[in-house]
């Protein structure tokens, strides 16, 4: 007696998705194929049943239809068997804590931060429950060693960007998410020359050394500097114009900071100063950019948004309109050189197909708009949150600047860049509040390495969520308590800052912290000096503390406050 065609059905369909794991699926990367593996479980069944109706001519629709569909669900049965299996007894992260459900899948992960967008939150109750290596994901660990910083991302390290950097900008190029090291260092290059990173800066890690004392300022950043002042003095008289009436801070230093970079990438501003509203285009942006926060941990998920009509509608909108700006920007070069000077005479003076493709030109332009104005509007927002909380800071402030302003206003970042306190409420804001919360992912090199006495295996991705890193009692006293004295008069407050990386680190550190810090230190001098800063009535700063989103960036929540002007 023969064996049943639907039993060959489910033997066949169970061997082929074993098979396809153990033999396609554990090996390399295949985010990128998404889509197409995903029309493939589509399509697939439709192959199957005119195979069985071809080769066996005798069967009827019905059974052929009956032995597609046991052939169909054996194969992803026995195919989601052999992952999870694998997962759960057999990878190499499987003896790293962590929850059970993140063995499994990174879905999970998404569900709980879908309604708040705020991952950056859940990895710090996973690292309270599980310690300072957890397991966050089949393939992935959230590590708050210290020492894990430059051993991730470190001149020196082997680590790599992650899979998500692939698919974050599809279907783009730029120096941000290029993941091929050689490609990134060439293109990295052209960038050096335009923001003349040279000589001393004053920068411990990434954020600002209070301690030792800068040089002048580079010439790429002299030439931006008049830019940052001109938006700075616009700002300040529009928060003159509210004459002690409420405003939203974050939205107007949201004004601030994309008028800037619009400035430096195509040579002229969104004018949101001016008009006192947000652009049209940076809307559809940060609509499309929403999703990003919540679908990050799956990055095989980007590629399959293509296959769906309109869902890239948002997005695209902002890249058309930064495509047409470039163009308009390229038949016109300013009289002081901006950001996309030194990229756009590398696309044409280089031979290099790198520098020659429109593509890395664009994306980069998108990528100086994007990326240079996330920091500096979030982190003035929370500076803002605590000089209003806390006078005693203002107070301080103004006395450090009252020397200088006395002189005049303190309208060049020369005038105050060694202002130890100043700086020190930066990077006091920095530490608490990355621009970057739930860190940069990177991906291991094949032969894994050591962070602390814990050997992490190869090609599997990890982070170090700058959020949780900043407030660490083994890295910082007090570590929740907003205290710029940390970073001057009581060093001892703060333990071990091998952690403290608010723009990365290494090689693929966020090329702008200078400026942003110009821009930081441009603003809030005018602010301390012109302004008293005060909570507008019924704001304490708690939705700010407990809505802002993680969408890759800090998407901070509004808050109300109320500016009156110096006598």
């Amino acid at each position: 007696m023969g064996t049943s065609p639907a039993v060959v059905a489910a033997l066949i369909g169970s061997v082929f998705g074993v098979t396809s794991h153990l033999g396609y699926f554990i090996h390399g990367e295949h985010h990128m194929q998404s889509g197409r593996i995903l029309l493939s479980f589509l399509f697939g069944p439709i192959l199957i049943f005119i195979g069985i109706l071809r080769l066996d001519g005798s069967s009827s629709t019905a059974i052929a239809a009956k032995l597609t569909t046991i052939t169909s669900a054996s194969y992803l049965t026995a195919l989601s068997l052999s992952i999870l299996t694998y997962r759960i007894f057999f990878h190499p992260l499987r003896n790293f804590p962590g929850p059970f459900s993140a063995k499994l899948s990174k879905l999970t992960h998404v569900l709980r931060v879908a309604k708040h967008s705020d991952s950056f939150r859940r990895a710090d109750e996973l690292h309270k429950k599980y310690g300072e290596i957890v397991r966050v994901g089949p393939n992935e660990l959230s590590i708050i060693i210290p020492e894990a910083v430059p051993a991730i991302g470190g001149s020196g390290s082997k680590c790599t960007k992650s899979a998500w950097y692939d698919v974050a900008g599809l279907p783009h190029k730029s120096l941000h998410l290029c993941r091929d090291r050689a490609a990134h260092d060439k293109r990295r290059k052209v960038w050096d020359r335009g923001f003349s990173a040279k000589g001393k800066t004053g920068f411990v890690q990434d954020g600002v050394d209070v301690e030792k004392s800068s040089a002048k300022l580079p010439q790429a950043l002299r030439d931006y500097e008049g830019r940052v002042t001109k938006y700075a003095d616009d700002l300040t008289k529009q928060l003159t114009t509210f004459a002690g009436k409420p405003f939203d801070a974050s939205l107007w230093f949201n004004f601030y900071s994309f008028d800037v970079m619009g400035d430096l990438a195509f040579g002229r501003s969104f004018d949101m100063l001016k008009n006192g509203e947000q652009h049209h285009a940076l809307k559809t942006l940060q609509e499309a950019m929403a999703p990003l926060g919540i679908l990050s941990p799956l990055p095989w998920i980007f590629p399959v948004v293509h296959y769906i009509p309109g869902a890239r509608d948002g997005i695209k909108g902002f890249i058309d309109f930064c495509d047409q700006q470039i163009e308009k920007r390229k038949e016109k070069e300013p009289e002081v050189p901006d950001i996309m000077s030194w990229l756009i005479d590398a696309e044409k003076s280089s031979n290099d197909p790198i520098h020659k493709d429109p593509d890395w030109l664009h994306g980069d332009a998108r990528l100086v708009v994007v990326a240079g104005s996330d920091t500096t509007a979030s982190t003035l927002t929370y500076i803002c949150y605590y000089l209003a909380r806390s006078p005693e800071i203002v107070t301080r402030i103004r006395n450090e600047l009252k020397p200088i302003h006395q002189a005049g206003s303190p309208t060049e970042s020369k005038d105050i860049q060694d202002a130890k306190y100043l700086n020190g409420v930066i990077n006091e804001a920095l530490r608490l509040h990355p621009p970057v919360p739930s860190g940069l992912l990177r991906q291991t090199p094949s032969e894994g390495i050591t962070i602390g006495s814990t050997f992490i295996p190869g090609d599997v991705t990890i982070s170090a969520p700058t959020w949780t890193m900043g407030r660490l009692e083994s890295c910082y006293q007090h570590a929740e308590e907003f205290i710029p004295e940390r970073w001057g008069d009581r060093p001892e407050l703060v333990h071990d800052k091998a952690g403290f990386a608010p723009f990365s680190a290494g090689p693929y550190s966020c090329i702008g912290k200078q400026l942003a810090l110009m821009e930081l230190r441009v603003v809030v001098a005018r602010i301390i000096t012109q302004f008293d800063v005060s909570f507008a009535p019924g704001e304490d700063g708690t939705n700010l503390m407990t809505k802002t989103r993680d969408v890759f960036t800090l998407d901070v929540a509004p808050l109300m406050m109320i500016f009156m002007k110096r006598s």
